[in-house]
């Protein structure tokens, strides 16, 4: 016996589907399936013993009155129907698993079957023997409830399966729930897409750069010019500026983006261990070293970019190993003799006066020059201001999505306020002063009176009373007359509080000297002599 399939196309009229029947019944074929296609006929499945008897039948059904047409075809439309259905579910990367409204499974893909390490022979099967009668898919079915990638262990063979499980109930439309449809996740692919999705959220384009002044126009410009190349570069600007998003920006566009894109603060490591974490280190190299040794950064960062924020910072032991790697292009790790060649784009950042470290000896001019083979400036926020309303927005949309509250926008007058300060934090400090008044108001609008209510933010330099401002916000006490005080006091007041609020960003008497320019043992006797605890 063989099966056919055969489309019959034809204008409805009184009697004609008891004639098709009569006419099958009459050359004795088997009818396995029938479909009716509103306005395009009906198909039907049927088996006979040789193609000539399925002619034959074919023959007879075109002297019907009202038959239009009869082709043959290769599957019914609800089989082609289901062929497709299978394609796209073993086309997506997540396991997919059906149950009818009797807790049997239904459709089921090649992912779910990896997964679950079963066959697609388990369609039909009862859900329950292949996933356990407590399985969040049979719980949706029951009760109607959705779950949103639940963790679930699964006992398979012996061996504990655990999956992240999404499940959503099939409703008719009555609203009777008549199936559940579950989603499953091993929870290491779960791990691998949150780890691409974290390195995909660090790198940064140039689209990711807000500014609309000429400044940051030009700057954005050579940028993208530079990061067709491998050449190292040299950033260069106060700190809060956006050094790290730049530097991220150029690897992400350059050529070498495929490959990793690392950064460390020079200044927030003390030297042994920034040694130890750029270049390596060998087993037994110290004490507490770990077995085997550790790769540093430049070994993990082959093949792409390394970000070295703060190189101002480093101690001349780091200059001089950093300098050999950039003559050289090998390292040698801590407490090892072989040399390792690494392929590193370097990308630089300071907010220092490496020229006048120089002069004073305390950055070495050869490592300079090998820095400095593309520097790029980044204008600080007072020098493009035209950028406060189009940052602002943004980072307030960025500070509400945070904080979970709706969106506020800024008055004109507000917006006035913030281009009139200086913003010696730069991009930061708007940032921190926008998110400080977010948390505390409960408003649609940041009105002026806010951000004088919340921040350190004010329309003119003096204060009133018998406080002096400076342009970077240094303050001392005029006399109750009015009369200044002595000199000395003057200066011992700026002192003591320059040296604190570098202490407050740089919190080591060491580094707290390299930006003062001063040493280490002149920060800690003024720190005694003003009575600043470290």
């Amino acid at each position: 016996m063989q099966e056919y399939v055969i489309h019959i196309d034809f204008v409805d009229c009184p009697g004609l589907g008891y004639e098709i029947f009569r006419l099958t019944e009459l050359n004795q074929v088997d009818k396995i399936a029938m479909e009716v296609l509103p306005n395009h006929g009906m198909v039907i499945k049927f088996r006979c013993v040789s193609e000539e008897q399925a002619q034959k039948l074919a023959g007879d059904l075109t002297l019907v009155s009202g038959v239009k047409s009869i082709v043959f075809r290769d599957q019914m439309p609800y089989e082609e129907r289901e062929h497709e259905l299978r394609t796209i579910l073993d086309s997506v990367s997540e396991g997919i698993l059906a149950v009818n409204k009797k807790g049997r499974i239904s459709h089921i893909n090649e992912v779910s079957c990896r997964l679950l390490q079963c066959g697609k022979g388990v369609a039909g099967l009862s859900a329950a023997e292949l996933l356990g009668a407590s399985s969040l898919v049979l719980d949706t079915l029951r009760t109607g409830k959705s779950y949103r990638l639940k963790e679930e262990r699964l006992q398979q063979g012996g061996k504990a399966i655990d999956l992240f499980t999404s499940t959503t109930p099939v409703r008719n439309e009555k609203g009777q729930i008549i199936g559940s449809v579950a989603t499953i996740k091993d929870v290491k692919q779960v791990a691998t897409m949150l780890s691409k999705v974290d390195k995909m959220r660090r790198l940064r384009s140039f689209d990711d750069i807000v500014y609309q002044s000429p400044k940051m126009r030009q700057l954005v410009g050579y940028a993208s010019t530079v990061a067709k190349s491998s050449s190292t570069v040299l950033l260069r600007g106060e700190s809060g500026t956006g050094k790290e998003l730049l530097a991220a920006a150029i690897h992400t566009e350059g050529p070498r983006y495929k490959a990793p894109f690392l950064a460390v603060n020079c200044a927030a490591l003390p030297d042994t261990l920034l040694e130890s974490e750029l270049f390596g280190y060998e087993e037994g190299a110290f004490t507490g070293a770990a077995k085997g040794g550790k790769k540093g950064l430049f070994e993990q960062a082959d093949g792409g970019t390394l970000f070295l924020d703060e190189i101002g910072e480093i101690s001349p032991s780091v200059q001089v190993r950093l300098l050999r790697v950039l003559q050289e292009g090998t390292i040698r790790r801590v407490g090892g003799v072989n040399e390792i060649e690494v392929d590193v784009r370097i990308i630089a950042a300071t907010h220092c006066d490496l020229e006048a470290m120089i002069c004073r000896r305390e950055f070495r001019e050869d490592l300079y020059y090998r820095l400095n083979v593309i520097p790029l400036t980044i204008p600080p926020l007072r020098e493009r201001k035209e950028d406060i309303p189009l940052l602002a927005q943004y980072l307030i949309r960025k500070i509400c999505t945070k904080l979970e509250k709706t969106v506020v926008r800024l008055t004109r007058e507000s917006i006035g306020l913030l281009m009139n300060q200086e913003w010696p934090g730069n991009v930061r400090q708007l940032e921190n002063t926008l998110e400080r008044v977010i948390n505390m108001i409960d408003a649609t609008e940041i009105q002026p009176g806010h951000l004088r209510a919340w921040t350190d933010l004010s329309a003119s330099k003096r204060n009133g009373g018998n406080l002096y401002w400076d342009k970077e916000g240094l303050q001392f006490e005029l006399s109750p007359d009015g009369r200044w005080p002595h000199l000395r006091e003057i200066v011992a007041g700026v002192e003591k509080e320059v040296i604190q609020r570098v202490l407050k960003k740089y919190p080591s008497s060491r580094l707290a000297g390299q930006v003062l320019g001063v040493s280490n043992t002149t920060i800690l006797n003024k720190m005694k002599a003003y009575g600043i605890e470290e």
